[in-house]
């Protein structure tokens, strides 16, 4: 019998990309498909897209698809479920037939901050039970937003519903169905499973909000139409998928309670797992839900990789990684900060960042500040272990991270990380959010549970140990780092 694929989907802002993935997790075949670079570009004070053009990407990506596999001799038929995953917090609202009524609210459209503040007011004992608040990127206050600004094309709606649900809905003929990560931004309540009262009271528009249920559930299959459009067997499993920050998760390969996904891009991104859903008394954080009664407590630092372009334009990154690596620990102290302000592991609007004492060289500056990364990293699991209840005294019991991004590329940085946070960090071969949904395609089609997916299909590249000598070193650092920090009134 030829082994069975699972599809992952994964559509973004610029395009779609797809992989089809074995139950153990060899990418057997992948394929992308960009939008139309027209559709990308925000005008003031407002992003928008069109759902229709999401649609021909992903029929382009999956024939592409479909077109790899058959070179290689292998069948449609192969395919045995799909997943999709999108961008958070994005909102389309449908006609009964599944047409958008309007273009697509992008998640980082920033028109609704009015109607966030008015949510929060309405919500704040649902704010203080999920441990977030809204703010212009979710969701509901986009629907808030249509409601006050555009009320024909509010009423016009038959169905609010998120990026990644239309996907779902072309490709099965229903439009109603949603999941808990890509609902969290709707305001659903993953606690009691259910839209709550009060969003009924404040808009009136739960009837038309979708059906929710866990990523990996499966929820419809393939129609004819869509497989004419796009190549895949009709009848086939489709399973449901997640946000793309939730699919890069799994991706990742964490496993238990205490691990950790973080992502050093432009920014540091975190996301935990635990057996109970974390709040920050200051709102830093929000919690996912996952399958099993696992939680996906996250946040992000506005500190990470953007330090390297603002410092360092036009140099070898690479050359200077390499000489960093005889530099550290360093005896500099950096918080590297390039913007103004910091929202996570502690709030700070008017937080600057500073280096001292101010290194005499350039690679000791790219030394201090890999270090200063690695140290806002470890006070984030300070945080996080605290608030997910799973923080540990000794190196050999702290969770694992699992560590994406383009800074993860570095094995400077990421042994780095290993000593000054005392944990153990590995980098996955595939860290990809289409990756992430064909996991969620095998849990709802092949295994049955997610995190037999996870355990079958992540392979982790490299792992970095904490070397003792530098830990205890970076122990020293890091109350002095510290020290710094509350000085300025940061902590």
């Amino acid at each position: 019998m030829a082994q069975e694929l699972f599809i992952g989907v994964d559509v973004g802002t610029g395009g779609v990309r797809a992989l089809a993935v074995s139950a153990t997790g060899q990418v057997v075949a992948q394929s992308s498909a960009a939008l139309d670079a027209a559709l990308l570009a925000p005008w003031e004070d407002a992003h928008e897209q069109p759902p229709r053009a999401w649609w021909e990407a992903v029929c382009t990506a999956c024939r592409k698809l479909g077109a790899a596999l058959a070179g290689m001799g292998i069948s449609s038929q192969a395919v045995a479920a799909l997943a999709v995953d999108g961008t958070s917090g994005t909102l389309v609202a449908v006609d009964t037939a599944g047409g958008p009524v309007r273009p697509a609210m992008m998640y980082n459209d920033p028109r609704a901050r009015a109607e966030a503040t008015a949510i929060n007011d309405a919500a704040q004992a649902f704010c203080q039970k999920l441990g977030y608040r809204f703010t212009a990127s979710y969701a509901l206050a986009k629907i808030a937003w249509l409601k006050n600004h555009e009320p024909e094309s509010f009423d016009r709606a038959a169905r609010f519903i998120h990026q990644a649900d239309y996907i779902v809905g072309r490709l099965t003929g229903d439009f109603g169905v949603s999941d808990y990560s890509n609902a969290l931004k709707t305001g659903y309540d993953l606690i009691e499973e259910q839209w709550p009262d009060w969003i009924d009271a404040h808009l009136g528009v739960t009837d038309r909000l979708p059906c929710v249920v866990p990523p990996g559930t499966p929820v419809g299959q393939i129609t004819a139409a869509a497989a004419d459009q796009t190549g895949l067997p009709e009848g086939a499993p489709v399973v449901a998928g997640a946000t793309d920050g939730t699919a890069a998760c799994l991706a990742s390969g964490v496993k238990k309670p205490g691990d950790y996904n973080t992502t050093v891009g432009t920014t540091l991104t975190f996301k935990g797992v635990s057996d109970q859903i974390c709040s920050h008394p200051e709102g830093l954080i929000y919690s996912h839900k996952l399958p099993g009664s696992r939680w996906l407590p996250g946040a992000a630092s506005n500190t990470g990789a953007e330090w390297i372009p603002a410092l360092f334009p036009d140099r070898d990154v690479r050359a200077l990684d390499a000489a960093a690596s005889n530099l550290l620990p360093s005896p500099c102290l950096a918080y590297p900060l390039v913007r103004k302000g910091e929202r996570f592991p502690f709030l700070a609007p008017e937080a600057d960042g500073f280096c001292i004492p101010e290194p005499g060289a350039e690679v000791e500056l790219f030394a201090a500040y890999l270090q200063g990364v690695a140290f806002v990293e470890r006070m984030a699991y300070d945080v996080l272990d605290a608030l997910a209840a799973t923080s540990t005294s000794t190196s050999t019991s702290k969770g694992h991270v699992f560590s994406t991004g383009g800074g993860s590329r570095s094995d400077v940085w990421m042994q780095c990380r290993a000593d000054a946070t005392c944990r153990v960090v590995h980098r996955p071969a595939c860290p990809e959010s289409a990756f992430g949904s064909a996991i969620l395609a095998a849990a709802g089609a092949h295994y049955g549970d997610l995190w037999q997916a996870i355990e079958a299909m992540v392979h982790i590249e490299n792992t970095f140990r904490p070397d003792e000598a530098h830990a205890r070193q970076y122990d020293d650092l890091y109350a002095r780092f510290r020290v710094e920090m509350e000085a300025r009134g940061y902590l």
